[in-house]
């Protein structure tokens, strides 16, 4: 589907107007912390050519806004910025506008009204931070700022025309990003999750089922060392999603490696194994569980999100979803975890792998974008995106026996 936004006049140069704000507006107020934003793939298309964004992308939030990098060539703006330290605003006069009196753009920090050529204006979303990159909204800047904008939903991509292209040669700029663009032909193929619970020693009470969900150290050493030796590129969940839904690129030979409920033995033995094999793995913690005797800690939690794995939630006490309060299971662990990353939760786990309808709704609602569950098998794109099927890892399972259930596919 394509939409159209018809805007007012003089839109990119004071794209770069408001990019350059908010890059003073970091510099001078000293502001820090990461957006509470998701990170579905976007891509900005002006006047043909794609605008590359080299550390952080253009992302579409929570509230369904794309937000759009403030990394713009601020030297070919012509615009005077001045800081006013004691109202924490930003003023920029755009030099294209001089000869009008109320010409000035004036922003204040943690306020969505905006002074735009004298008139108050507000953006349904503000600004925000994500990594060290301030985002400002798209849809704000598109609707004031002025210019033809249209979305491709089958690429993920804002096409932007400043030069009154017309119809004919926007579609044509459109169809040929559109060709160099595709989702890759192979996201259809079948992709393993493994999943594993405890990485130690069964203590002696550990026994029938509680003890199968044991992995002794060192067999999950040569678990790594077999997926490596066979060409195997971990992933995480988030990335699979991305994968699916946009077509973001990932490695051939792809595997996603999770651990169920949040364990210490996560952050003291599990991550510096992965780390020490460049690999990545999705960490599903339980939120009532978190900084009790044998689990992670916020402080370890942190520090596994830094080092590249995935942080995502059991549910907050690890019961029976279909008898529970879910706004305090579903939405509540989200954003415990979410307030310890400073990152957005896209993926979910069913504790004991008990739920139905109602729970995959209210998911969705929460805002996850993936869920798994113990269902055994390979994950598909066809399969239900809250229903994804894993491949258990027990602790009776010999390395030859691992070595079948990691197999690719027509392989023995």
């Amino acid at each position: 589907m394509l939409i159209k936004y018809n805007l007012i006049k003089g839109f990119w140069g004071t794209v770069f107007c408001i990019a350059l704000v908010l890059v003073i507006l970091e510099l001078a107020a000293g502001t820090s912390g990461t957006a509470n934003a998701a990170t579905d793939i976007v891509g900005i298309c002006v006047d043909g050519k794609m605008v590359v964004f080299a550390d952080q992308k253009p992302i579409v939030d929570d509230n369904n806004r794309t937000l759009v990098p403030i990394r713009f060539p601020a030297e070919e703006l012509g615009a005077t910025v001045d800081w006013l330290n004691a109202s924490r605003q930003a003023k920029v006069k755009n030099k294209n506008h001089a000869t009008l009196p109320d010409s000035d753009i004036l922003l204040t920090i943690g306020k969505k009204e905006v002074m735009v050529h004298g008139m108050t204006r507000v953006m349904d979303t503000t600004a925000v931070i994500m990594g060290k990159r301030t985002m400002v909204p798209l849809r704000f800047i598109s609707e004031y700022m002025g210019a033809s904008v249209k979305w491709d939903a089958s690429t993920r991509i804002a096409f932007v025309f400043t030069r009154g292209q017309t119809e004919e040669e926007m579609n044509l700029i459109m169809t040929e990003k559109a060709a160099d663009h595709h989702i890759p032909a192979d996201r259809d193929r079948n992709l393993k999750i493994l999943m594993y619970h405890e990485v130690a020693i069964p203590p002696k009470y550990a026994t029938g089922n509680t003890n199968q969900l044991y992995v002794e150290p060192a067999i999950f050493e040569q678990h790594l060392d077999i997926l490596k030796k066979n060409g195997y590129n971990t992933i995480t969940l988030r990335d699979l999603y991305q994968h699916w839904e946009y077509g973001k690129p990932i490695p051939t030979n792809s595997i996603i490696l999770t651990f169920d409920d949040g364990y210490r033995s996560m952050y003291d033995f599990v991550m510096p194994e992965l780390i020490k094999r460049e690999m990545v793995a999705s960490f599903f913690i339980i939120t009532d569980k978190f900084n009790h005797s044998g689990y992670v800690n916020e402080s370890m939690i942190q520090e596994m999100h830094r080092n590249g794995m995935e942080i995502a939630s059991h549910s907050h006490s690890h019961c029976d979803l279909r008898n529970a309060d879910l706004e305090i299971e579903l939405n509540q662990s989200k954003t415990l975890l979410e307030n310890i990353i400073n990152d957005n939760v896209y993926s979910f786990c069913y504790p004991c792998g008990l739920y139905d309808k109602n729970t995959i709704d209210y998911l969705a609602k929460c805002g996850y974008k993936v869920a798994i569950t113990v269902n055994y098998g390979e994950a598909l794109i066809n399969q239900n995106i809250y229903e994804l099927k894993r491949i258990r890892i027990n602790r009776e399972d010999q390395i030859e026996t691992f070595s079948k259930k990691v197999a690719p596919p027509g392989k023995p």
